[in-house]
């Protein structure tokens, strides 16, 4: 008991200095948060990450030698991963900037293996000057505009149809008058690119060069619009096939680009992305090997995706409706392929997601609602990656949720 005394002493002699710094200006964190109950339903078997939480596509029909598709039986699950624990930390001034921060924690795990595991989802600092801003730290990508994106209740964005990456990262954006230019340099975390070792960092990390990425956005009291681009190089190996030391390379990029409008309690949402080596946004588009000289070096090719989406929501009251479109494609590459190929759905030609939803909020309780209606086309890759002959696969996805928000 007397320890118990001692440390709440402490902690109350530590909390008066703190206070004390710079002039009487408070230090501290105020915690904010969520905890859900997901119930998930898949009318046939999909492929997904996280105990299904993270939904990507319909499984392929696969056929056993009586014609029965072996994917055909439904699956479900209970799940409580993406409840949420945020700390908002706020302190005394620094180099004349206002200063904040952010620790942010879910379970979802950086792996299937490591589910129910706590995970950093964020965890930065933030310097606020008159027009401009300095974040250093883990934060939404970038390329992931935070002011206008799918606002689905299935965890995940909509990908493949939208991005969803959190990256380490230094990003500068500088305000004026409705007008915004933000400039990064970002690395990789949770969110790898795909290669020849499976997802991994070191792809990124042996190039010696970070993603670089530039936004430009203008917002208004019920309009935003905006435009972003990303460039990166990978390093897929560090010797050639022959065991010798190679440099070769491969480029990717993303644009993408989004607008926002308010109509009284009706918001309209939607945007344009092409990209190719994406595999780190969780999107259509990597790269294979396009060639193999004598010597043992390689040659590399990136495959491209675009994808168009549209989000509708209406607010009345206590309750939520809302509409979300999506269709993404495969464009192949530009070379003809003859090696592997290290990307997201390289078998599949398209993808299209339709998913209505429905949310009732009662004090700090939040209940959800939401189908998922989603097609992918599945197919043979010629040599240039173009998917042919294709097959739809097609399911349905029921997901109702309960959150509790502190």
């Amino acid at each position: 008991m007397k320890k118990i005394y001692l440390l709440t002493l402490l902690v109350a002699i530590s909390s008066q200095l703190l206070l004390a710094q710079d002039g009487g200006k408070a230090f501290g964190i105020k915690f904010k948060g969520f905890i859900k109950h997901e119930m998930i339903y898949d009318s046939r078997q999909t492929v997904t990450s996280r105990d299904g939480t993270v939904l990507l596509f319909p499984s392929a029909i696969v056929e056993d030698e009586y014609g029965i598709d072996v994917n055909s039986d439904p699956q479900f699950n209970f799940v409580a991963l993406t409840s949420r624990l945020q700390g908002i930390i706020s302190g005394p001034d620094a180099f004349g900037a206002k200063t904040s921060g952010m620790l942010s924690f879910d379970f979802v795990g950086t792996g299937n293996d490591k589910v129910v595991l706590p995970r950093v989802r964020q965890a930065f600092v933030k310097m606020s000057w008159e027009h401009s801003t300095l974040l250093l730290g883990k934060a939404w990508h970038p390329l992931f505009a935070t002011e206008v994106f799918p606002q689905v209740l299935t965890f995940g964005a909509a990908i493949p149809c939208y991005t969803l990456n959190r990256a380490p990262q230094v990003r500068y954006t500088y305000n004026i008058k409705g007008l915004s230019l933000t400039l990064a340099a970002s690395s990789q975390d949770d969110f790898k690119t795909i290669g020849p070792d499976g997802r991994s960092c070191s792809y990124l990390v042996n190039s010696g060069t970070p993603e670089f990425n530039a936004r430009i956005m203008y917002k208004a009291d019920h309009f935003i619009v905006g435009v972003a681009g990303g460039f990166w190089t990978v390093k897929p190996y560090q010797t050639n096939a022959s065991g010798l030391k190679t440099d070769a390379t491969v480029s990717g990029m993303l644009l993408n680009a989004f607008a926002k409008a308010n109509f009284s309690n009706v918001t309209v949402r939607g945007g344009y992305l092409m990209g190719e080596n994406v595999s780190q946004l969780m999107m259509f588009g990597g790269f294979g090997i396009s060639e193999i000289a004598e010597n043992g070096d390689r040659t590399y090719t990136t495959t491209k995706g675009n994808s168009v989406w549209a989000d509708v929501a209406i607010t009345a009251n206590q309750w939520g409706f809302g509409l979300f479109g999506g269709f993404t494609q495969n464009l192949g590459a530009d070379d003809k392929i003859t090696g592997p190929v290290y990307a997201v759905g390289s078998n599949i030609d398209n993808y299209l997601r339709v998913s209505p939803r429905v949310t009732y909020t009662s004090g700090k309780v939040k209940l959800g609602l939401e189908g998922v209606y989603h097609v992918a086309a599945y197919g043979t890759p010629n040599e240039y990656y173009v998917v042919e002959n294709t097959t739809d696969s097609q399911a349905i996805r029921v997901l109702t949720s309960v959150a509790y928000v502190f």
